[in-house]
């Protein structure tokens, strides 16, 4: 796949994109390579995963794109159990296995010929925003860190999920029981929403979260038979949906649902063109872990550059949280926004922050190159 757009908005770099994968554990990650063409020599990689339960299809070619224009390449990823990615069950987030999939990445990054290896840094949003700073205490070879509107506190997120919607919290929490024992048995999964309104039991529940969620999707993305059924019955709540997002009509042939496993009600979503599955679910055990992963404690065990892009508004990540774990550490620079968790992925502060991007990691690769002379 042939992509043209301008490097640095004055001269055109032409940019490819093919899918690739590596092994993590018994299974295989799917990725994207972006390479810039014509460039001599190893180049610099950032190395890009999302956050809780997306896949890279929700804007992260945005941002890749952007990195690949500037010169470097760049290899998106999707977790196991998500997006194209091996691994069953299905939309299971478990956080051991994510973060080595950030390992595995690492790795395999390092076997490719026309890398630089001492110029590799690690770009997560939200989710993997929290698992890029657990990574970079974990391996000291890597040259920067972005962590875009970070997840580093699980009880900060826990007291701001509840204030949202208390209600919705304890059946969030009482599904995570349940379905951490079923597990036990080998039971499916008990799937709840990724994003959802307040009253909800999702992970990420306000009343901007779905459309903010739904908006990162291309436009012309179709929901599954089953979930456009529930969305024509509930208005208020197809209201709060993404325009991006059409709905399959209710007599028509169902859409077939093959990388999500079976249809949930929460919204199962395949690409404009067919090119990917996704799902505004998860497995419901994670309620249970969420409270206790606490990442942003890494800041203060490694000295890799680090740049915090921190939203102002966030309620799924709390930035007054994240600011006080950067405090005082000379190597982690933040970056305030003022907008919402999601917000950040699209139109003006999208601009913004991909510039602070290109600018961090630009000082940080001509040092690292620099340093290892």
């Amino acid at each position: 796949m042939e992509i043209s757009g301008p490097a640095d908005r004055h001269e055109a770099v032409a940019v490819r994109r093919r899918e690739v994968s590596f092994p993590s554990g018994q299974d295989d990650c799917a990725a994207w390579l972006y390479t810039a063409a014509g460039l001599d020599g190893p180049r610099p990689m950032v190395i890009m995963g999302h956050g809780l339960g997306a896949v890279r299809e929700m804007r992260l070619d945005a941002f890749a794109q952007r990195f690949a224009e500037a010169g470097w390449s760049v290899l998106v990823f999707d977790y196991r159990h998500l997006g194209a990615s091996g691994g069953a069950p299905r939309q299971l987030l478990d956080i051991r296995r994510q973060r080595a999939d950030w390992h595995a990445a690492l790795a395999f990054a390092r076997t490719l010929r026309e890398i630089d290896v001492d110029r590799i840094a690690l770009w997560g949003s939200s989710f993997g925003g929290g698992h890029v700073l657990q990574v970079a205490s974990e391996d000291t070879n890597i040259a920067a860190v972005v962590a875009q509107c970070p997840f580093t506190d699980g009880p900060a997120s826990l007291r701001a999920r509840i204030r949202t919607g208390p209600l919705s919290a304890v059946a969030l929490t009482v599904a995570g029981v349940l379905d951490t024992i079923g597990s036990w048995f080998g039971a499916k999964p008990i799937l709840l929403p990724m994003a959802g309104t307040s009253w909800m039991p999702a992970f990420v529940a306000s009343p901007d979260a779905l459309a903010g969620a739904s908006a990162l999707l291309p436009a012309g993305t179709r929901l599954s038979r089953r979930s456009s059924a529930v969305l024509t019955r509930l208005p208020s709540v197809r209201a709060r949906v993404s325009k991006n997002i059409a709905l399959t009509e209710i007599d028509g042939e169902p859409e077939p649902v093959t990388g999500v496993g079976r249809d949930s009600v929460w919204g199962v979503l395949r690409g404009p063109n067919g090119e990917f599955d996704a799902a505004n679910a998860l497995a419901a055990r994670l309620a249970l872990r969420l409270p206790l992963y606490r990442p942003g404690r890494a800041l203060a065990r490694f000295s890799t550059p680090t740049l915090l892009c921190v939203c102002d508004n966030d309620a799924a990540a709390p930035a007054k949280t994240t600011r006080r774990r950067a405090q005082g550490l000379a190597h982690v620079h933040v970056q305030n926004y003022p907008c919402d968790h999601f917000d950040i992925y699209v139109g003006e502060h999208f601009e913004r922050a991909v510039r602070d991007q290109l600018h961090f990691l630009a000082t940080q690769f001509d040092y690292t190159a620099a340093a290892t002379q």
